[in-house]
């Protein structure tokens, strides 16, 4: 009952959301990829803030979440009156004059036919592709590597004829399906690309990281993200300003809204800690390729006194999850002081680390966040720079809530701190 009570609320929001998109006709940026949709969403919203604009509500990028924000309402949850209210709401949304003439939606794929299904109504002005890791998220949901980059490369099929491919140039995956593409492209990387980024800098005392792109305008641009460190928040900018270019939006005023805008919860996030640490809290989810992203970020950030990485399990990754939590393990033992991992993959992350010279004293393995973070209370300290990440499921932000100072709003700072999340 309750799975076609799902299938009928899934074909009228859907329904209604293809009526209000042909009758208000927004600009259309789509953004999809397998790592940094949200943040890459995010801050396109940002450089955008003086226009009339809409984005996806945190990570709504599904066959619930991408109609949510075409209609601009919350989830009815499990109640049917919200999910009446939703479909209210729709019909309202349709009939009303003003709706925002600038809609940046996320579009994700946890299994086959998820992009498939969304490309056959949604026509963009834009498509983003972000990139691809070696080991994508999800994988196991996908009978191969190549089966999850093809729902990926369904988007492209929304692309208006006039509209922009945007694509990271140093993805070979992105590179392959920018071959295919017939409308204008513009591709962006640290060493390739149409636009490029050079001089990046994570500032860890100030919680900021600046780069400088060039490439998008006719001088080249500062950009600054605060409170968060590491290139990927940088890269993740650079369609931004791309598109605010392409709208005629001054790249100045672009840039300043980027710097303005408040970093996502759970992704490189720079929080005070406990005793004078400071946290940096990745723990919204995990693939292999961002973990090592942020291993390496922390690896090369001057500390006091000890890194200590917190690592969980990264899940759904299939035949591949043993020895991606290996290679992570490998690189921890580069890095870091102290190794906490949490979760039954994650032993995987603490053998790679023994085996590669980490001193059996500073490897500690729990079973759960909780653990972790109680553990992790008895030795942190001042000056400790202390890394979390892992999976959605295994909630690492558990571990962060526990370590964060008596000052930091956790409601602001961290993800999954919802009603609904907290009871779980």
């Amino acid at each position: 009952m309750k799975e076609i009570l799902k299938k009928i609320i899934i074909a009228v929001i859907t329904w209604e959301s293809r009526l209000i998109l042909n009758k208000h006709k927004p600009f259309v940026v789509s953004v999809t990829g397998n790592l940094g949709k949200t943040s890459t969403k995010d801050a396109i919203v940002a450089a955008l803030s003086d226009l009339p604009v809409r984005g996806s509500s945190k990570s709504l990028n599904s066959e619930f979440g991408i109609p949510l924000t075409i209609i601009g309402t919350k989830s009815g949850l499990g109640s049917v009156v919200g999910w009446l209210r939703v479909m209210v709401q729709g019909m309202r949304v349709y009939f009303s004059s003003n709706y925002p003439k600038y809609l940046i939606l996320e579009i994700g794929a946890d299994k086959k036919g998820d992009i498939k299904s969304v490309s056959t109504w949604i026509k963009s002005d834009v498509v983003v592709m972000t990139q691809f890791a070696e080991v994508p998220v999800h994988i196991e949901n996908f009978a191969s590597r190549e089966e999850l980059i093809r729902e990926k490369e369904y988007l492209l099929d929304t692309l208006k004829k006039d509209g922009l491919f945007i694509y990271n140039k140093e993805c070979r995956d992105s590179v392959v399906i920018a071959e295919k593409v017939k409308q204008k492209k513009i591709s962006f990387g640290k060493t390739h690309g149409d636009v490029r980024v050079s001089g990046i800098l994570s500032d860890i005392g100030h919680k900021k990281v600046t780069a400088r792109i060039s490439g998008v305008g006719t001088t080249a641009i500062l950009i600054e993200r605060t409170g968060v460190v590491g290139e990927s928040p940088i890269l993740c900018s650079v369609p931004a300003l791309i598109i605010a270019q392409h709208l005629e939006v001054p790249l100045t005023q672009a840039a300043a809204h980027i710097k303005e805008m408040h970093p996502a919860p759970g992704r490189m996030k720079v929080i005070d800690g406990k005793n004078g640490s400071i946290i940096i809290d990745d723990s919204y989810n995990a693939s292999p390729l961002a973990t090592e992203h942020g291993v390496k970020v922390v690896g090369q950030l001057k500390a006091t006194r000890r890194k200590i990485m917190v690592i969980g399990d990264m899940l759904e990754l299939g035949d591949y999850a043993k020895a991606e939590h290996y290679r992570i393990g490998t690189l921890v033992a580069s890095y870091a002081d102290v190794l906490v991992t949490v979760g039954t993959r994650a032993s995987s992350v603490a053998e790679g680390a023994l085996d590669n010279g980490m001193k059996e004293g500073w490897v500690l393995q729990c079973e759960n966040s909780t653990e972790a973070g109680k553990e992790m209370v008895k030795i942190i300290d001042q000056g400790d720079i202390v890394y979390v990440k892992g999976s959605q499921g295994v909630r690492m932000e558990r571990v962060t809530k526990m370590l964060v100072a008596d000052h930091v709003e956790t409601v602001k700072h961290l993800p999954r701190q919802e009603e609904e999340w907290l009871k779980r």
